[in-house]
């Protein structure tokens, strides 16, 4: 005589589980993980966001499952469960993404220790004491240059003279702005 084990069918899992028997629901879980993550997974198109919303479906189930009416149901209802927090899930990121494109450009500055504070401001000193020793004509495309971002093109329009004088005058400026700094 042989004896065959038959799985107990969703309906006897879940009057187990209102019974208190934790087993009954790892069960349920075994039985519908697969498919679950599978839902979750097409739903995201996430393979990495299926498992955490898949564990987070089903905790909802567990804690919801006495409100199931027809507990033969028990299947379609988890993963009902399951396709509405991948459904959060997916909502949940094009917000995070709205708020990044909205407000990402936002970077709140780290705070400078005085020290910091300090250098930067010997430095600017040093820079600017630097800047009034060059002649005012290199001192004029080193600003259009550096300080208002403007190309060679628009420097030389800006101060009426050619390109290529705008490139000398630059190269110029610039060693005299070293020498200077060496010198301080």
């Amino acid at each position: 005589m042989t004896t065959e084990r038959t799985e107990p069918s969703d309906s006897d899992l879940v009057i187990r589980v209102r019974a208190g028997d934790t087993e009954a629901f790892g069960a349920l879980v075994r039985r519908y993980q697969t498919a679950a993550l599978r839902l979750a997974s097409a739903i995201t198109g996430s393979v990495d966001d299926a498992a955490d919303i898949a564990q987070e479906a089903l905790v909802k189930a567990h804690r919801s499952l006495a409100k199931l009416a027809d507990p033969a149901l028990v299947g379609p209802w988890m993963l009902r469960i399951v396709a509405n927090e991948a459904k959060n899930s997916l909502r949940a990121r094009a917000r995070r993404r709205q708020r990044e494109e909205r407000f990402g450009a936002w970077v709140v500055a780290p705070i400078a220790d005085p020290e910091t504070i300090a250098l930067d401001a010997d430095e600017a000193h040093r820079l600017a004491v630097a800047l009034g020793r060059v002649p005012a004509r290199h001192r004029e495309v080193l600003a259009c240059r550096y300080f208002a971002g403007l190309s060679e093109a628009e420097t030389a329009m800006a101060l009426d003279v050619a390109a290529g004088t705008v490139k000398s005058r630059t190269a110029r400026a610039l060693h005299r702005l070293r020498v200077e700094l060496e010198a301080l």
